[in-house]
């Protein structure tokens, strides 16, 4: 047997159907606003820890070479470490 729904009943459910709807068609957008956030949030904290990578680590140019073995003795061993500064700078870039 089915019972009367009373006029306050009748009122919380179409109510209830309502905001259910509106809630079904904003849930897309809602969603994709997250994923923005949560992907600019990413984004920027990956780009700070990479910022203080950079700006803290240890300089390599500051390294000085104690001594520098060659087969060649022409040449002074300042030389031959600014060479291989040269080609280690260059090949890092």
């Amino acid at each position: 047997m089915e019972r009367k729904m009373t006029f306050e009943e009748l009122w919380e459910r179409g109510e209830r159907d309502g905001l259910l709807v509106q809630l079904k068609q904003g849930f897309p957008r809602w969603q994709r606003r997250r994923r923005m956030r949560r992907t600019a949030f990413v984004s920027v904290a990956v780009l700070l820890v990479g910022g203080a990578i950079m700006l803290w680590h240890p300089s390599r140019e500051s390294l000085r070479y104690d001594s520098v073995c060659c087969n060649r003795n022409v040449f002074p061993d300042s030389h031959w470490a600014d060479v291989a500064h040269h080609i280690l700078t260059i090949e890092s870039l």
